[in-house]
């Protein structure tokens, strides 16, 4: 018996040296002396995907704890408050076991009265009315939506929820709740090593080499249960950003995720270490691509505090740190300033990340083997794309349009010769400081391929954004035929760019998707730009289907359509969003023109009459203003009608009313 034991410690520890020599290899790190019999003493668990299952309770913490030390002038504007019985208040909570796993495809073939879940769309892109989303503000697609479809009935109509199976089985002890799950049916190593292989790439904020020691044993494991959190947060992201079907087996992530929230619990508050701001920083976005932005918005504040509890936004003199941990300090900080940041976009929110006090350097644009624990001095920057690349563009491009969004989202809203100023002072830029190997139109490889796509799209994202009330107010002023003198020449340079950037994003994604693998995390940022994007064409077309460019707006939509047919096997949504543009425009799709074939009568633009499209302009532009309070949100005078004390609607007006 004793020889048997001894044979498979002996096994188990020329493993763990297989794996350590092969962790050298892979990252260019010298191995330190370890011996079989040190090696033989712990658990095995290996690095590479080797196609087996991880017993979960291997990852029971077993050396260390966590540490318990650880202007003036303008005052706003009056606003719709919430009301008592909906105070912008949300409700996502939900819980998966084994014999009830989420399956999103089925949710969309079930009556929306039916399903078990009652959350907003993490895209925030789909919801037409406040009640149960939270604050979407004007940068959101929810703005855009509600502009368009004023009248829409809401996605998810409140209702009792359900208690599921897991609120009920789950219990302290965590084994019972790991069976539960089912977790030794998922491949972990495998899940893992497609986390470091899509999602850590756009978002860095685990060092691969450190991780994979520390999992593998080789190097302590900090933090305790924190590091074990960490473990299932990044297999659940990794099997999510790689699914390429949303089957109930592809969404094994959902399984994951409560594994990793059965070792955070409230009293983790009380402590502050690294491993735990990883874990709360991640949560975060994957509870947003998984549809709960809310709950994600909230981890993230957590995450911020964190970390400056941590000093992570400091630099000092006296630095007692390697290299190395200097780097990852400063890679964490500012992919969380991308994640936080990101989200205040996405939603339309007030700028809350700290802006004064930061000392964190911007981290270097390095491989990972250009600077390892026994490096001690600091390597040069690389001039070609590297992991840290794209996380790089993405802080500076957020630093150079900290300022445009703020005045975007602020009242009274910017004219458009200070946003053409400021989008070619600080766009133009940033992308003119990027480096040639990042350039719109570079060739880069496969595996940065979409974070490339991202960052790209989303700068051409946040231009729809800044110009789009200039496309909305004229195309529904001339609908009415009141257009006067038409848009001023920065008026009709804004329309312009935002027209050509809403197209550019449409056909970006069209080449992208029918040229290059992709799964679920590739679909999700697709479908949220090509969705934004395909509202500009389909309110122009809508307006104006007898316009010299419908033609071209309905390729546009159509080309949309298709891509998103193309995307409802990985990601479900994007049949709500096709449902979302043919109830706009369906009825405009056609080609047939009195211009283009004789005998055929021009096609009518939508009945919706102005009026009903701009009082809801404020949807777009202070989602939480009342239509009482509409006089104080447009004081350019091509509102002009808009600024009466008494709202006179257009319906009112003179058929002959100017807006100039």
């Amino acid at each position: 018996m004793r020889a048997r034991v001894a044979e498979r410690r002996a096994i188990a520890a020329e493993e763990r040296l297989a794996a350590l020599m092969h962790l050298s290899e892979t990252h260019n790190t010298s191995v330190p002396e370890v011996s079989l019999q040190s090696l033989g003493s712990a658990d095995r668990m290996v690095i590479g995907g080797t196609g087996t299952s991880v017993n979960p309770n291997i990852l029971e913490p077993q050396l260390l704890d966590d540490d318990r030390h650880l202007d003036d002038g303008y005052h706003g504007i009056p606003e719709e408050p919430p009301s008592e019985g909906d105070d912008f208040s949300w409700d996502e909570i939900s819980r998966v076991n084994r014999s009830d796993a989420i399956d999103v495809s089925k949710q969309h073939e079930t009556p929306t009265d039916d399903r078990n879940e009652d959350v907003v769309d993490g895209m925030a892109s789909l919801t037409v009315e406040e009640r149960g989303a939270g604050y979407l503000g004007t940068s959101s697609g929810a703005a855009m939506l509600r502009l368009l479809m004023p009248d829409a009935e809401p996605r998810n109509p409140a209702r009792p929820r359900r208690k599921t199976t897991t609120e009920d089985s789950i219990q302290d002890d965590k084994s019972l709740a790991y069976e539960e799950l089912g977790l030794t049916e998922i491949d972990l190593d495998s899940a893992i090593n497609a986390y470091f292989g899509s999602y850590h790439v756009q978002y860095p904020m685990i060092h691969e080499p450190t991780f994979r020691a520390q999992y593998a044993q080789i190097i302590p494991r900090p933090n305790g249960l924190a590091f074990e959190a960490l473990v299932y947060m990044l297999g659940a992201i990794g099997l999510f950003s790689t699914a390429t079907t949303a089957d109930a087996k592809s969404n094994d992530d959902l399984k994951l995720f409560e594994a990793a929230k059965l070792n955070i619990k409230i009293d983790v508050l009380e402590k502050g270490n690294i491993t735990l701001l990883e874990v709360l920083a991640l949560m975060s976005n994957y509870l947003q691509k998984r549809g709960k932005p809310n709950s994600g918005y909230n981890y993230l504040g957590l995450a911020l505090h964190m970390a400056m509890g941590l000093g992570l936004h400091k630099e000092f003199a006296n630095w007692k740190l390697p290299p190395l941990a200097i780097e990852n300090r400063r890679r964490i900080w500012w992919t969380l300033y991308n994640l936080f940041t990101g989200a205040l976009v996405t939603f339309g929110r007030p700028w809350s990340w700290p802006d004064k006090g930061i000392e964190t350097s911007l981290p270097l644009n390095i491989h990972d083997r250009d600077l390892t624990n026994i490096t001690q001095s600091w390597p040069e920057n690389r001039q070609t794309i590297t992991t840290y690349t794209f996380m790089l563009a993405q802080a500076k491009f957020h630093q150079a349009t900290a300022e445009v969004y703020t005045r975007v989202i602020s009242i009274p809203y910017p004219a458009a010769s200070e946003l053409l100023s400021l989008d070619d002072e600080h766009l133009g830029s940033w992308l003119r400081n990027l480096g040639p190997w990042y350039s719109a139109d570079a060739r880069v490889p496969s595996k940065f391929a979409l974070g490339h796509h991202i960052m790209h799209n989303r700068a051409r994202n946040f231009r729809i954004i800044m110009y789009r009330p200039f496309v909305i107010r004229s195309v529904l002023s001339a609908a009415r035929g009141m257009d006067g003198l038409g848009p001023s020449p920065a008026e009709q340079t804004a329309i312009d760019r935002c027209l050509d950037e809403a197209k550019a994003t449409i056909s970006s994604i069209r080449t992208y998707w029918s040229s290059l693998d992709h799964g679920r995390l590739a679909a999700w940022y697709s479908l949220y730009f090509i969705f934004q994007a395909s509202l500009i064409p389909c309110l122009c077309l809508r307006n104006q289907p007898n316009a010299i460019l419908a033609s071209d707006w309905r390729s546009q939509i159509q080309q949309t359509l298709s891509v998103m047919t193309e995307m409802n096997s990985v990601n479900p949504s994007s049949i709500e969003c096709q449902s979302v543009i043919m109830r706009l425009c369906g009825q405009f799709l056609s080609p047939i023109t009195s211009a283009s074939i004789s005998g055929f009568a021009p096609l009518a633009a939508t009945e919706e009459s102005p009026q009903t499209q701009i009082n809801n302009v404020y949807s777009m532009m202070w989602p939480n203003a009342s239509p009482a309070s509409t006089d104080l949100l447009m004081s350019d005078s091509q509102w002009g009608f808009m600024t009466d004390p008494g709202h006179v609607g257009l319906e009112s007006l003179p058929s002959n009313w100017d807006w100039t």
